[in-house]
């Protein structure tokens, strides 16, 4: 009996441990992520009338007039181009030149300890000082060196490329792929470092260029380590922005979808808006995450090593 009793006690703990040890991260979960969403999808049939809310579709509508008849307001059209050009910078430059620095330095070229902190030191810095720095070197004002380099194609005259309307776009994009680099390079130089030595050694021994051992040999063995960031990256395609908070505040046609959500929220509008915007998106978001993450699983299968 009273082994009995011990195990109805022990098995009572060892549920009450359980529950100390989940219940604030599903407690988070339900209150961050299901009632914020829940709500969110809510609000995006919700209009605000007279100061009565009521279900509607005219968020929708809207959305679909801001996308094909842009309003001085709400340039949808442009605010959706942007975001797939940064969201292109990301997937189609800065991940494709990370894989190539990041073959360099694992073949440990000439000072590639050098080159090695010139790429890291973005992500040690404070994003707050790079983007004070980019802005004094783009600076004319102030004698900035990128704006006295840039004023060559210019015809000799210096403009701020930040608050020039064609350029700023530019200007963040040229930033992003200065700073965004680093992390990538990071992670791909770890997963090559992994592979193992005497794979590069035979392949050596079979008369193997740099070329052949980067493509047919770290290229597929790395492939889980690029994969993943290619989901990621597909995974923010709506979200992708550079720092625009801290370049342009949106300004100067550079604004984005998530950008334009966050100036939204900041000045304490309708949500109703908003929220369709960020609804709709996700529903075209999701299926390209799928296909993109069933493409990516079966272009290479994961190796063992």
């Amino acid at each position: 009996m009273d082994m009995v009793n011990w195990k109805k006690k022990r098995k009572i703990n060892e549920i009450g441990f359980l529950i100390s040890v989940f219940a604030i991260p599903v407690a988070a979960f339900l209150i961050f992520w299901v009632y914020v969403n829940f709500q969110s999808i809510l609000n995006a049939f919700r209009i605000e009338k007279r100061g009565e809310i009521i279900w509607s579709l005219n968020n929708w509508k809207n959305f679909w007039l801001d996308l094909t008849e842009p309003s001085p307001m709400t340039d949808m059209k442009l605010i959706l181009k942007n975001t797939l050009i940064f969201f292109s910078t990301n997937m189609f430059i800065i991940i494709p030149i990370s894989l190539i620095f990041s073959y360099f330095l694992f073949k440990k070229i000439k000072c590639y300890k050098i080159f090695r902190i010139v790429f890291f030191a973005p992500s040690i810095i404070s994003a707050a000082v790079l983007a004070t720095l980019y802005k004094f070197m783009l600076n004319p004002s102030i004698g900035g060196f990128l704006s006295k380099f840039l004023s060559l194609f210019n015809n000799g005259e210096e403009i701020n490329y930040l608050v020039t309307d064609g350029k700023a776009l530019k200007a963040v994009v040229a930033y992003c792929i200065w700073t965004g680099l680093s992390v990538d390079i990071v992670l791909f130089n770890g997963a090559m470092e992994r592979v193992p030595k005497t794979i590069i050694e035979s392949a050596q021994i079979d008369g193997v260029n740099s070329v052949q051992e980067f493509i047919r040999i770290l290229f597929p063995m790395i492939w889980p380590t690029i994969s993943t960031i290619i989901i990621t990256t597909t995974a923010g395609i709506f979200t992708a922005s550079g720092p625009l908070l801290l370049l342009t505040g949106g300004a100067h046609q550079t604004n984005t979808i998530s950008f334009w959500i966050y100036q939204q929220v900041q000045a304490q509008v309708s949500p109703y808006y908003p929220s369709t915007v960020g609804l709709i998106f996700t529903l075209v978001g999701v299926p390209i995450v799928l296909i993109v993450k069933r493409l990516v699983e079966s272009i290479y299968k994961e190796v063992q090593y």
